[in-house]
């Protein structure tokens, strides 16, 4: 009979139940591990979401707004919000938080010498819209409205540049006439002792410029530079007698003599009249001018020196008023006497006056600038006849003038 074998186990069972006991606390641990991870993930993922967001504080004044976004931008948060229509003129931002302050935007137009625009703003004054957009406004510009004028909407601002500049204008200082009576000269006689000459004065004015065009005009200085020089005549006041042959009239070493007897007509088509030529410069029309000697020979045989030469329109004038008519330079109206410009011909200048033009068909003769008149004006002179009927005859003509030497 054969003996059963006992097999003895290699784990008592108080030690089954250690290992399993053991199993379940490590299993608890990795349970536990894994939790803590999930834990960590979570949180990780918590804290980047939170980080990754940002946080907006949206004011206009009235309300506040706040606005998270991940990330987001300004447009994003005004838009939800409401506050899209406005525009942000102030933002600050401390770490996730942007603070915005909004307003309403609006437009205003401003007009300078180059141009005209419409730009944007929000609530500012007029000198700091135009610090905007980069207008310089200089010290003396008109601005207007003014600089520290708020702005409301489609408000016209306009610039108008001032700016200065000098100016010299030179005038005529007229001389005056002295007259001296003199017992050793007839009644009715006269001589020029000294010639009159204008003086000129220099003026400096300040003129004001807006945008460049001439806008007032502001006297600041005065002076004389050149004085004028006093014309004298001396005029007679002895008696004629009845026997006593009529003396000549001297004008600066020329005599007048009476010229009724040897006054010639003009040598065409005018034939203007030699009716009351008394005491009168008068030859045949027609000269021969020597230019290289600046030497005009008459008709009639006599010459002049000339210093220079301008073309002119003639016109024509009497007086008929008894005892004839004062001149401008105090000197009584007769033929010989012309009314000039002082400004182009200077009183008590001699002249020769003829026909312009080659024809040489008339020739008015030696004179003296001694007159002036409202309508003389630049080239432009007046002769003086005897009778209306000489002056009507002579009407408008072009002539030259040889201012004598």
């Amino acid at each position: 009979m054969k003996k059963k074998k006992t097999f003895l186990s290699a784990h008592p069972p108080q030690t089954r139940e250690t290992l399993q006991d053991i199993g379940k606390h490590y299993s608890n641990i990795l349970t536990a591990l894994v939790l803590l991870l999930l834990c960590v993930i979570l949180s990780l993922i918590v804290l980047a979401v939170k980080l990754s967001s940002h946080t907006y504080i949206l004011t206009d004044g009235n309300r506040y707004e706040t606005v998270r976004l991940h990330p987001g931008t300004i447009a994003e948060a005004q838009k939800i919000s409401n506050f899209q229509n406005l525009k942000v003129i102030a933002q600050r931002r401390e770490g996730n938080t942007t603070y915005l302050t909004l307003d309403q935007e609006l437009s205003a137009q401003i007009k300078t010498k180059d141009q005209t625009m419409t730009v944007p703003f929000t609530a500012c004054t007029v000198g700091e819209l135009l610090e905007q957009v980069g207008i310089a406004v200089g010290e003396n510009d008109i601005v207007v409205p003014g600089l520290d004028r708020w702005l409301v909407e489609n408000t016209e601002i306009s610039i108008t540049e001032v700016s200065y500049r000098s100016e010299v204008e030179t005038i005529t200082t007229p001389f005056q006439v002295e007259t001296r009576q003199n017992s050793d000269m007839v009644d009715g006689t006269q001589h020029i002792l000294q010639y009159g000459r204008n003086g000129e004065t220099e003026i400096t004015y300040r003129i004001t410029l807006h945008d460049g065009v001439p806008f007032e005009k502001e006297m600041v200085f005065e002076e004389e530079v050149l004085a004028p020089v006093n014309c004298i005549i001396e005029q007679g006041t002895k008696k004629r007698s009845t026997v006593e042959p009529a003396e000549p009239v001297q004008q600066d070493g020329y005599d007048t003599a009476d010229a009724g007897s040897t006054a010639a007509d003009s040598a065409s088509g005018s034939q203007l009249s030699t009716a009351g030529r008394s005491q009168v410069w008068s030859v045949p029309a027609g000269i021969q001018d020597d230019t290289a000697s600046k030497t005009i020979t008459a008709a009639d045989g006599s010459t002049f020196q000339y210093s220079s030469v301008i073309d002119v329109t003639a016109t024509a004038y009497h007086r008929i008023e008894d005892g004839g008519l004062i001149t401008a330079s105090g000197t009584t109206t007769r033929y010989g006497t012309i009314a000039v410009d002082p400004r182009v011909i200077p009183l008590g200048s001699r002249v020769y006056v003829v026909s312009d033009g080659g024809d040489q068909s008339w020739s008015y003769g030696p004179g003296i600038a001694e007159d002036t008149g409202g309508l003389i004006k630049e080239n432009r002179i007046d002769l003086f006849f005897m009778t209306d009927e000489e002056a009507d005859q002579f009407g408008v003509r072009p002539a030259k003038v040889y201012i004598l030497s």
